[in-house]
């Protein structure tokens, strides 16, 4: 092969070879433009998705401030005592047993007392208002005396009693049958009647429902601070997530 057709053959081979990399070049450039717009995509969608997080957890805020103080909750003046551990946030329902919606409530509240924030100490404060209504105080008292964890649900047995049968459990002899009928002796319940405890719970309830300053039941008194009802909340469970919120609130500023 002459000198020529080697330079001839020589020029072919590079401009092939120049061909094949520019379209590699070309490919990669591509490639690298799909990855970029895919990337930027990509970006843009996230964006979007934590725009729309941050918009759902604005609104899951706003509606957690929806309650407005002196329409589903006042603050108390003064504010009254608590009796609770340090650290801890007292929730205290005033209720009647032989209160239509305080049996109403009751559900509510079987289901708080299961599940409330630790940080909670909830208690059942039955008003006395009147002389039946304190009677109704005195079984309920003696009903958390002999069943201080609440294992054999005397609260809720009075409750279906007094609401589902109609008995009327004011007497001190059909108060006595009640707790006999539920396991206990006579000999217990007279015990209750006569100790330490059950009068110093009688005279805190007595307080209790002079400083929650309320005129109707069942009503929840927060931390001492802060009073509300179903009828002020908008209804049971409204209540009950109006109480979670001054609960937390109150938590949070410890």
């Amino acid at each position: 092969m002459n000198q020529n057709n080697k330079l001839i053959l020589t020029s072919l081979f590079i401009s092939v070879f120049l061909t094949a990399c520019n379209s590699s070049a070309s490919s990669d450039a591509k490639k690298i433009e799909v990855k970029k717009v895919a990337a930027t995509t990509s970006e843009a969608v996230e964006k979007v998705t934590k725009s729309s997080e941050v918009k759902t957890d604005d609104a899951m805020k706003l509606a957690s401030t929806d309650f407005i103080e002196g329409k589903h909750y006042v603050k108390l003046t003064p504010e009254m005592q608590t009796d609770v551990a340090p650290g801890k946030i007292e929730v205290a329902e005033l209720f009647w047993l032989g209160c239509p919606h305080c049996y109403s409530l009751e559900p509510e509240i079987l289901k708080y007392k299961a599940s409330h924030p630790d940080y909670v100490e909830f208690k059942q404060v039955p008003a006395m208002l009147n002389p039946s209504w304190a009677a109704d105080a005195n079984t309920f008292f003696i009903a958390e005396i002999l069943d201080p964890k609440g294992s054999k649900n005397l609260v809720t047995k009075i409750f279906q009693s007094i609401h589902d049968q109609k008995r009327k459990l004011r007497a001190p002899k059909a108060v006595t049958r009640f707790f006999v009928e539920q396991g206990y002796t006579e000999e217990q319940v007279e015990n209750v009647k006569k100790s330490m405890a059950f009068q110093a719970k009688l005279v805190r309830a007595q307080e209790f429902g002079a400083g929650a300053q309320a005129d109707s039941v069942p009503t929840i008194i927060v931390n001492g601070k802060y009073r509300t009802s179903p009828y002020m909340a908008g209804g049971n469970q409204k209540l009950m997530e109006v109480v979670n919120m001054l609960a937390e609130k109150e938590s949070e500023a410890k």
